[in-house]
């Protein structure tokens, strides 16, 4: 199978696109108003705020923090991974469906992260794409299990070892935010089973992909 067979694939990925720009654009906001890298300032721009366990503010910082980053670096890595991630499964699942999955996991790893850190009592400013971007990743996953063969350009090692290594990298790094990675990667995984595999392509030798019509 080849890139060729998926039906309607763009040029561009433009919700991806669409999504890296929010992401730069609320982040050049931040630094114009001076809150980047500032705790209060982050707080009062939408950050997830969770102070001994209790989720402090409103429920639109469940959104604005998932396009919210602390520094030029935070950003820099969250963008990578989800043009890279992004513009793979955009040309399976559509600009539609895969602002969907995004959306869903930052929610899904935003309330891990009230739920963990309210069983634990912990104080904790989070922000970030992260658990977005990995809910990408876990849709991505269940399209490879699911798939009997490889992803067009995306070998299914490829996909289990990227998962690997972010996923080691929050484990040894502590100021990651790992419930909101563990969060977003279930949500993705559950869009998955929920939406399918991603857009049924053309047969092929009298068979046809196990992709099925999400």
């Amino acid at each position: 199978m080849n890139r060729s067979e998926f039906v309607g694939r763009k040029n561009y990925p433009y919700g991806i696109l669409i999504l890296a720009a929010v992401n730069v654009g609320y982040f050049l906001f931040l630094m114009a108003v001076g809150a980047v890298e500032k705790t209060p300032g982050m707080i009062r721009w939408g950050v997830l705020y969770i102070e001994d366990g209790k989720y402090i503010g409103n429920v639109v910082r469940l959104l604005t923090s998932m396009f919210m980053h602390f520094d030029i670096y935070h950003l820099g890595s969250n963008l990578l991974m989800l043009l890279v991630v992004g513009d793979m499964l955009e040309s399976i699942l559509g600009a539609f469906r895969v602002l969907l999955v995004y959306f869903v996991g930052g929610l899904a790893g935003n309330a891990a992260t009230v739920f963990w850190c309210g069983i634990l009592k912990k104080t904790v400013v989070s922000a970030g794409a992260s658990g977005a971007v990995f809910a990408l990743v876990g849709m991505l996953c269940y399209i490879g299990l699911r798939n009997r063969r490889q992803i067009p350009g995306f070998p299914k090692e490829r996909i289990f070892l990227m998962v690997f290594l972010m996923f080691y990298s929050g484990v040894v790094h502590a100021e990651i935010n790992m419930a909101a990675h563990i969060g977003g990667f279930l949500g993705g995984i559950m869009c998955g089973f929920f939406m399918g595999g991603g857009r049924k392509p053309r047969k092929e030798n009298g068979e046809s992909s196990s992709f099925t019509g999400r």
